[in-house]
């Protein structure tokens, strides 16, 4: 086995456990955080570590996502205890309560140094401590560095500035501002609108009253290895709005609406209503609460084109039933008149979708600004495998004869290992459309 490295800090004293898991890893207690009923555990690590939960309800029912990792929890004296190879991030979840799940998110040790914190240009906040730091403003050149073990009640907020970095391990939490906030105006947990050169890597965002991270009208910008816990309604995990060049890798998101979603709209800067291009998902884990989609492009599409866009290599732990006729899985709602063309999405597992698989549609919708409707083409579907749940409805459907959906290809669709060849056998509706094609 190989031997494994730990890094971890715990919090400091004042915060809250939580009351029902306690966790250790390779023998060290790891604090539990408790978040509306959900605990999370968090440390860095690599190697092949071991994985104990106490769980003070004893649960006789345990069930470790994503599932493709195959871990299966041996009891052991009101102990549960498993081995994983780290990094990694866990869902665990008990006696099909999915209200009170535990996080295990051990992320890679850190490969780039910690910056100075005497340097002016970084703002440090240091483990084990908790910081009132309110609204934190960027610009050019500037890092924030959140230190593994610090939690931080605030926002970040950057605007026209350039190679600027979030990084650390430790915890932007929201909690603070959604409760003062409720009724009144949101604040995004972090805006970065007409940015260059943005780094964004390695912390949690956890709880905040609105969409968490969100770059607006931004270009090369890499979002990596960061995870996010959101209860607020419209409670958005990653929204990428009118950028280009854009990477999201080893993410992990559970939010109560979109997981993520690729927009043009200026709701927060005007820089948001740029045209969308190259926007790349991969490695990441989403759960998909009971609001909005898991993996979405729009409904807000107020542009001339948003194109180049790839999500492959994920997990759907979760997608919640929402009941309002707009949530699902993997989702292109084009409320608006841009060109949606040249979209992948390869190699993902489902494991719970309880809306609708695909859902393509080009449409008038609530969010919709622009007098024209857009246009949807050029969409590839590629090992796409259904693991458990139910077989969900999909349904792809234009708008009117000028503004069909055109050229979906489904290649490799499987429920449970049995391929899916067509419409029928998928559960697919589909209208106003043409050149929606399923291949073996």
């Amino acid at each position: 086995m190989q031997q494994s490295t730990i890094h971890y800090q715990a919090p400091a004293a004042q915060i809250a456990a939580s009351e029902r898991y306690k966790v250790r890893i390779n023998g060290q207690p790891v604090f539990v955080y408790g978040s509306q009923g959900a605990g999370y555990a968090m440390l860095s690590a690599e190697g092949r570590v071991t994985v104990e939960i106490e769980d003070s309800q004893a649960a006789e029912q345990v069930v470790v996502r994503p599932l493709r990792h195959a871990i299966q929890p041996i009891p052991d004296g009101g102990v549960l205890r498993f081995e994983a190879e780290a990094p990694i991030k866990l869902s665990v979840e008990f006696n099909d309560n999915i209200r009170e799940p535990l996080f295990i998110w051990i992320n890679p040790l850190e490969a780039q140094a910690r910056p100075d914190p005497a340097d002016p240009s970084v703002r440090y906040f240091r483990g084990g401590e908790v910081h009132q730091a309110g609204e934190i403003v960027l610009s050019d050149g500037e890092t924030v560095y959140i230190e593994e073990g610090a939690v931080v009640h605030g926002r970040i907020k950057a605007e026209n500035a350039s190679n600027i970095a979030i990084r650390g391990r430790g915890i932007l939490d929201g909690s603070l501002w959604r409760e003062a906030e409720e009724g009144g105006k949101r604040h995004l947990m972090m805006l970065l609108a007409g940015c260059k050169q943005v780094t964004i890597e390695g912390i949690s965002v956890i709880d905040g009253p609105t969409w968490h991270v969100v770059p607006a009208g931004s270009t090369h910008v890499a979002i990596t290895n960061i995870n996010i816990l959101t209860y607020a309604g419209t409670g958005d995990g990653i929204d990428i709005v009118g950028c280009e060049d854009v990477t999201v890798d080893n993410v992990f998101v559970r939010s109560k609406d979109d997981c993520i979603a690729i927009k043009a709209v200026d709701y927060f800067h005007p820089a948001g209503l740029h045209e969308v291009r190259n926007v790349r998902v991969t490695r990441s884990v989403f759960w998909n609460a009971e609001w909005g989609n898991a993996l979405e492009i729009g409904y807000e599409t107020r542009c001339a084109s948003i194109s180049e866009v790839e999500f492959s290599d994920c997990d759907i732990i979760r997608c919640e039933f929402e009941g309002y006729e707009s949530g699902g899985t993997f989702t292109i709602h084009n409320g608006d008149r841009a060109d949606v063309h040249n979209v992948l999405y390869k190699n993902i597992r489902v494991e719970d979708s309880r809306e609708k698989l695909i859902d393509i549609k080009v449409q008038f919708s609530q969010y919709s600004k622009d007098a024209e409707r857009g246009h949807v083409r050029d969409i590839r579907f590629e090992d796409i495998a259904i693991v458990g749940g139910l077989l969900p409805v999909s349904i792809i459907r234009g708008y009117d004869a000028g503004h069909r959906i055109e050229q979906v290809t489904i290649s490799n669709l499987t429920y449970r290992g049995e391929p899916l060849r067509g419409a029928n056998e998928a559960k697919m509706v589909v209208e106003l459309s043409k050149g929606i094609q399923f291949v073996s």
